[in-house]
């Protein structure tokens, strides 16, 4: 962890903040476990279950149109449809009690993910358990990028499971426990590189599918490139806040044999909310 997590007194203040900002992203008012689906649009006319509206795409290159009667009581970017509008990835639509839509485009199509600030999964959500902050759990890593061009594939929790694959620029070496560990990452743009990783804390007291590492790709120097690894900060994926989001399943490679009793451990949701039944392509 960098030294701005340490305030005056010694308090662990950015880790602090880290952690209520992640709590914001998941249970904010517009936090991700508010998605309670993600559909691809692939036919023309197609309804969507959770919201009014027929919806047609030609395409990722081409358009994407929605046609909903006044009645239905639907708006784009503040103004009422009535009739056929068409729609991109800056539109913001509201439907009624509440919920929202995004457009989004994933393998070329388009993409309807919808939010709904009373899912069970968001108002149902009380904690996000994690270990406490432990020096022990940052290593310094070596940067080593890979051959231009690297792809892995891999599996997306989609109902039934989908293979997808990734840009993977590089790998992350690094020594923890007195053994070496590698860690492949994948490119998910600006400049930001993910990892995904399974260790012996997987399926007992952190979820089966994983964990994830959110990294600043490593900016190029005559040198070797560096960069700070803190398992503290591990997060567990959006799939297990909202089953509407098919996350990747970490590669074989990147298994860790050793406990790592650092970072998130699992949401707490009250007994009678269920984390998340819908179920559709989202990232």
């Amino acid at each position: 962890m960098s030294s701005d997590c340490f305030g005056s007194d010694g308090a662990l203040t950015g880790y602090d903040k880290w952690r209520q900002s992640r709590w914001e992203e998941i249970a904010g008012p517009e936090g991700k476990a508010s998605l309670i689906a993600h559909r691809p649009i692939t036919e023309p006319g197609q309804e969507v279950p959770e919201v009014p509206g027929r919806w047609t795409s030609t395409g990722f290159s081409g358009s994407l149109t929605l046609t909903a009667a006044r009645a239905e009581d639907v708006s784009v970017d503040g103004h009422a449809v009535d009739g056929t509008v068409e729609l991109t990835s800056a539109s913001r639509l509201s439907f009624p009690g509440g919920r929202r839509g995004t457009i989004e485009e994933l393998r070329g199509a388009h993409a309807l993910a919808v939010w709904d600030p009373a899912a069970p999964t968001l108002v149902g959500l009380r904690e996000i358990e994690a270990w406490p902050w432990d020096p022990a759990w940052t290593v310094e890593a070596e940067y080593r990028p890979a051959d231009a061009g690297r792809l892995l594939e891999v599996t997306r929790l989609t109902s039934p499971s989908m293979r997808d694959t990734f840009p993977a620029p590089g790998d992350f070496v690094f020594d923890l426990q007195g053994e070496r560990h590698t860690l492949r990452a994948f490119d998910v743009g600006s400049d930001t590189l993910l990892i995904t990783f399974t260790d012996d804390t997987s399926g007992t007291d952190t979820p089966g599918m994983g964990r994830w590492l959110i990294l600043p790709r490593p900016r190029p120097r005559h040198t070797t490139d560096t960069a700070r690894i803190d398992f503290n900060r591990a997060l567990i994926p959006h799939h297990v806040f909202s089953a509407a989001f098919p996350c990747p399943l970490p590669p074989r490679e990147n298994h860790l044999p050793l406990r790592i009793e650092a970072g998130e451990r699992a949401p707490v949701f009250e007994k009678e909310a269920a984390p998340g039944t819908t179920t559709g392509p989202a990232v």
